[in-house]
């Protein structure tokens, strides 16, 4: 509690003058807050002024803006878009008006078709905010603040819609106000001192500022004061942070423009407060030293007289009283001060010091003996009380706990010093001492710094004249040192034994002079396939398995030259165990003598480890390499079935148109049938890649091949046997048999010529099987497939077999081990199997024949597709528009040809934008569309989606050279009306078209 009583004589003087100011600063304080609020209601009024001269500023600027642009929308030039006559008169217009950055007019897509600036090329604006906004309201329209295309200098757009003569928008007159003359403009305005102004578009990007305007111009304006203007009125103010961070009054106000629901502007106009409320805190200050002036010649006085009268006196009874404290007992107060109450405290210091004189003497001998105990004993000194606080101590057990001085600790209990795992023996020594019984205790304690120390403590009763044990006397020696080393070498012992019990790596030591083995641990004997027992009695200079692999030379080059070495080898150990082991060899030196540390590492498994990722890498390059020969393979044969279609569909075209007694009929069948033979070659490379055309169902694969086997049996030599080894209760199969069958063919004409004329056999087997992905991965051309049940059937040969080099290559396009032959046999094998989902596994050794196993995924439902039907060869007329899309001119040509043969009309378009085009000019005509599905700019997959989008009820026929089983499951639910495969006949042309035209009746 407070008490102005304990306060000093002087201080209280000084506090009774300033109770006195009190009144006169409370009047000055007042004064000057009303003067400082008048002069801010001023500066507000002011910003509010400002703010409203700058935006009528601006309406004049726009009201301008919109009165030209309403004149240039009625002249005839821009009406009639005459851009040489409409551009001049805009640049006479820039050249009138310096605050334009430029004058443009776009139509109505957003194209600027006129501009008072010249262009390099046309510009798109249709994405601007006042082109939008004037197409959408028909009104005069806002932008935002952008760095110009044109004129590359920042600038704010005004829109205003050009219409017909029906009211309809037609393109937008732009006006660019240019930015940097906005600063020009304002300036003219005489701002207040210190005033400023900033002006933001819609977005709260700064368009100008009254300071540093080209530092702002472009950013944007503080999101927090934006949005509290955005959702506040239409004009307000406020006292917020600066852009230069100072502390303003800000005033702003919101420009619209009719029809627009946000401002398209605000203006924000501010005055520092600091500039404000200058002639307010001048006056404060000034009344402020006044006032301090006389508060100070008081406090002078105030301080002088109780200096003089009152703390000299004190301070004369103050130095006495020092002196006493410090032994002088002769000295005499009351010579030195008289008078008063002071002088009458004097005589009583006196009468203090007789009394403390006679003690004196009896106190010195006491401290004297104390000294020389704590001087003389060079270990810690203590004595306690019986609760533990400490009364004494001499400077080494201060230096101990960590003590500066006795002072600090003396009073203290020693027990929260003492470690909680000693303490209740350390209270327990304490108790017997005072019982009388002496006693030791080695403790740890805690110091008053966090140092941990050991402590080693004797503790004897101290009794005094009457033989009444009054404190506990303790000698205590500092054993820190001693039990930190006992301690760490417990530590690397038990850190050694660890390592070698626990480590997974075998350690020896041997004997460098001897050889003998001193040491090792289990892993050793583990890796070894030993006992430790027997291991011990070794000698690593007799051991065969060092000498055999040379680790017994590397171990004496070690002892020799204390260079450590790293040695791979291959070991065949005493008890019978092949290892392959990483050692590590190294000397160690043990009171100057020579020891072999070996620690070594079990590589077995790793060097395993690293050929299955070796022979893992081989077959992953092995599938890339067929995948991107199977993508070439495909692309070559689209192509070329591209070429072939102009062929063949040339060839039936004149046959058609020829007599039949023509000589050159035969010329012409010979080409369609060369052709044919090269569409088939085209469909077995679509095979090799995957892409080859499928007709699906679902079989049974027992079934086929015992329809084959008759076939199979008279197409290998006589002297070979064939035995079937069918699995029962097999899952079908969802493939296309005739492929299926070309691969059993395939499969079982080779194994017949790996045979050749001798006797053999070859075993043809069926069966399931579950792989997973372990399976999978040890199969060719598993990076696509899902575990899983798979059928598989095998072929299974004893003839001559392959070597490695030979398996590696058996699936290469054009590789062939026979003389004669194209090499694609195998190739076609491997790209129908991964056209059906399915994978391979060969074995085979040279001498030792060969098997084969294909496994292609089980089919799980009940669904069985219905087979293929038959097509008719006689071509089908028709009538009606047909849309022909091909990028080739070749191949729209003949279609032309081939249509108008069938009886259609014929429209053509050389790519898929333009096939878009032409069918919204003349959707009514079209009645089918054959689309070709690679095309340049856009393809057949770009344009289907849009001739949908146009007409939901649109007929596409896809024109492709890749398989229809591909396109079909690629445009699966996406309208598709057909697919026809190049090259087609003019038959199944004809047939596509019907059937589009009859879908397109029944819609």
């Amino acid at each position: 509690m407070f008490r102005p009583s304990s306060l000093s004589i002087r201080f209280l003087l000084l506090l009774i003058v300033f109770v006195v100011a009190l009144p006169a600063a409370g009047v000055i304080l007042y004064s000057g807050i009303q003067f400082r609020n008048a002069m801010l209601d001023e500066a507000r009024h002011q910003t509010l002024q400002l703010s409203e001269r700058i935006a009528t500023e601006q309406r004049n600027l726009v009201v301008a803006a919109e009165q030209l642009m309403t004149s240039l929308a009625q002249l005839p030039e821009v009406r009639a878009r005459d851009k040489a006559k409409v551009e001049p008169i805009l640049r006479e217009l820039l050249k009138l008006n310096p605050m334009y950055g430029n004058i443009t007019i776009a139509d109505r897509r957003g194209m600027m078709w006129a501009s008072a600036i010249p262009m390099n090329q046309p510009l798109d604006i249709s994405t601007r905010r006042f082109f939008k906004s004037a197409v959408t309201s028909g009104k005069l329209s806002s932008g935002e603040y952008i760095v110009s295309r044109i004129i590359t200098k920042p600038i704010f757009n005004l829109g205003y819609p050009l219409k017909d003569q029906d009211g309809r928008c037609v393109g937008v007159i732009g006006v660019s106000i240019n930015i940097g003359n906005y600063q020009q403009l304002l300036q003219q305005m005489n701002l207040p001192p210190g005033a400023s102004f900033v002006i933001l578009d819609y977005k709260g990007v700064i368009l100008a500022r009254g300071i540093d305007h080209a530092r702002y111009v472009g950013k944007p304006y503080p999101e927090a004061a934006f949005r509290q203007m955005q959702q506040g009125p239409e004009t307000g103010t406020e006292t917020r942070e600066g852009l230069q961070g100072d502390s303003r009054i800000i005033s702003y106000r919101k420009l619209r423009l009719p029809g627009e629901a946000i401002p398209y502007m605000y203006v924000t106009a501010g005055i520092p407060i600091e500039v404000a409320t200058r002639e307010a805190s001048r006056a404060m200050v000034l009344s402020i030293l006044l006032l301090s002036s006389v508060l100070f010649v008081a406090c002078g006085c105030a301080i002088l007289i109780g200096k003089r009268c009152i703390g000299d006196r004190i301070r004369m009874l103050e130095g006495a009283s020092e002196k006493l404290a410090g032994g002088d007992a002769d000295v005499k107060v009351s010579a030195l001060v008289v008078g008063g109450e002071l002088g009458s405290l004097a005589r009583t210091f006196d009468s203090m010091a007789e009394q403390l004189r006679a003690r004196e003497d009896a106190l010195a001998r006491s401290e004297a003996f104390l000294n020389t105990i704590i001087q003389t004993e060079p270990e810690c000194v203590k004595l306690l009380d019986r609760e533990g606080r400490l009364q004494m101590m001499n400077s080494a057990g201060l230096a101990m706990i960590e003590a500066d001085s006795l002072a600090q600790v003396q009073g203290a209990c020693v027990y929260s010093l003492v470690t909680p795992e000693y303490r209740d023996a350390f209270v327990k020594l304490t108790e017997n001492v005072f019982r009388g019984i002496p006693g030791n205790l080695v403790f740890e304690t805690t110091g008053l710094k966090g140092r941990r120390v050991w402590l080693d403590t004797h503790a004897v009763p101290f009794r005094n004249d009457q033989g009444e044990i009054v404190s506990l006397l303790g000698i205590t020696r500092d054993i820190t040192e001693h039990r930190k080393s006992e301690e760490e070498r417990r530590e690397n012992l038990l850190l050694f034994e660890s390592l070698m019990r626990y480590s997974p790596m075998g350690i020896r030591i041997f004997d460098g002079e001897s050889g003998q083995c001193i040491l090792l641990n289990q892993a050793t004997a583990e890796i070894a396939g030993g006992q430790v027992e027997a291991m011990q009695q070794q000698n690593f200079r007799t051991l065969s398995s060092w000498q055999e692999s040379g680790l017994l030379e590397v171990a004496e080059q070690v002892l020799d030259d204390g260079v450590a070495r790293v040695r791979d080898v291959d070991l065949h150990t005493s008890f019978g165990k092949e290892v392959a082991m990483s050692y590590s060899l190294s000397r160690l030196l043990m009171k100057d003598k020579k020891h072999l540390l070996v620690v070594g590492r079990d590589v077995t498994d790793e060097r395993r480890l690293a050929q299955e990722k070796t022979e893992m890498e081989a077959q992953i390059l092995h599938v890339q390499k067929l995948e991107s020969l199977g993508v070439l393979a495909g692309g070559i044969a689209h192509d070329f079935n591209n070429i072939l279609m102009a062929i063949m569909g040339n060839a039936e075209l004149a046959l058609l148109r020829l007599p039949q007694e023509s000589p050159v009929r035969t010329n012409l069948q010979n080409i369609e049938k060369s052709s044919q033979r090269a569409a088939d070659l085209a469909q077995q490379m679509l095979a090799y890649s995957g892409k080859g055309s499928f007709v699906i169902e679902v079989v049974d694969v027992n079934a086929i091949i015992r329809e084959m086997s008759h076939m199979l049996a008279v197409s290998i030599s006589k002297k070979v046997e064939m035995r079937l080894e069918l699995g029962g209760d097999l899952r079908p199969l969802e493939v296309d048999a005739t492929q299926i069958r070309q691969v059993i063919m395939n499969l079982v004409i080779n194994a017949s010529e790996a045979i050749g004329d001798r006797n053999g056999v070859i075993q043809i087997r069926t069966g399931t099987r579950d792989l997973d992905g372990a399976a999978l991965s040890r199969l060719w051309l598993t990076d696509r497939l899902q575990e899983g049940l798979y059928v598989y059937f095998e072929v299974v040969d004893d003839g001559c077999g392959m070597d490695q080099d030979t398996l590696g290559k058996i699936f290469d396009p054009f590789f062939t081990t026979k003389f004669t032959g194209r090499g694609l046999g195998m190739a076609a094998v491997l790209g129908i199997v991964r056209g059906h989902r399915g994978t391979i596994e060969v074995h085979s050794e040279p001498g030792q024949g060969s098997l084969f196993r294909v496994y292609l995924p089980a089919y799980q439902s009940e669904f069985r597709q219905p087979a293929r039907q038959e097509q008719s060869a006689v071509a089908a007329c028709g009538s009606g528009t047909v849309l022909l899309v091909d990028d080739e001119e070749a191949i729209r040509s003949l279609g032309r040809e081939m249509l108008e043969s069938l009886g259609y009309s014929v429209l053509t378009a050389v790519d898929g934008s333009a096939a878009v085009e032409m069918y919204a000019q003349r959707r009514d005509e079209v009645d089918c569309v054959i689309l070709d599905l690679t095309m340049p700019h856009m393809d057949g997959e770009q344009a289907l989606q849009l001739l949908r989008s146009m007409d939901p009820e649109v007929q596409v026929i896809l024109s492709s050279g890749y398989s229809e089983q591909e396109i079909t499951e690629r445009f699966t639910g996406r309208g598709l009306a057909g697919f026809i495969q190049k090259p087609y006949r003019l038959a199944d042309l004809g047939q596509k078209l019907q059937r589009a035209q009859t879908n397109r009746r029944r819609q």
